[in-house]
Formats: structure tokens, C-alpha cells, sequence
């Protein structure tokens, strides 16, 4: 997956998605100057990021 559809499918800025991959909350790989994220990895940050709705 590549930058523009981790901002779709997170709904969030590319300037967000360069934070996280500073700080090293998000892994990725470059190839040819472009960045990459594998899905398992956007998938395994979704479930320790996501909190419980209490109801």
C-alpha cells in the first residue's frame, strides 16, 4: 500500500502519516523514493490503537 491509500483508508493527512513514520509508530519500506506499508502492519496498528467504546 502506498501513502495516498493509507491516508484514505485512515482518514488521515499525509503530514500525519510522515509523523507517525518519524516517530516510528508506523513501519515502511522505500523503493525508488517512494514509500510503502505492508497491510498486516496497518492491520496490527489498527487493533492496538483502537479503544473499546463504552456504552
Amino acid at each position: 500500500m502506498d501513502s495516498a491509500d493509507i491516508c484514505r483508508a485512515l482518514g488521515i493527512s499525509k503530514r500525519t502519516l510522515q509523523t507517525w513514520r518519524n516517530n516510528g509508530k508506523i513501519p515502511f519500506a522505500m523503493l525508488g523514493g517512494k514509500v510503502y506499508y505492508k497491510e498486516e502492519d496497518i492491520d496490527s496498528l489498527l487493533q492496538t490503537e483502537i479503544k473499546p467504546v463504552k456504552k
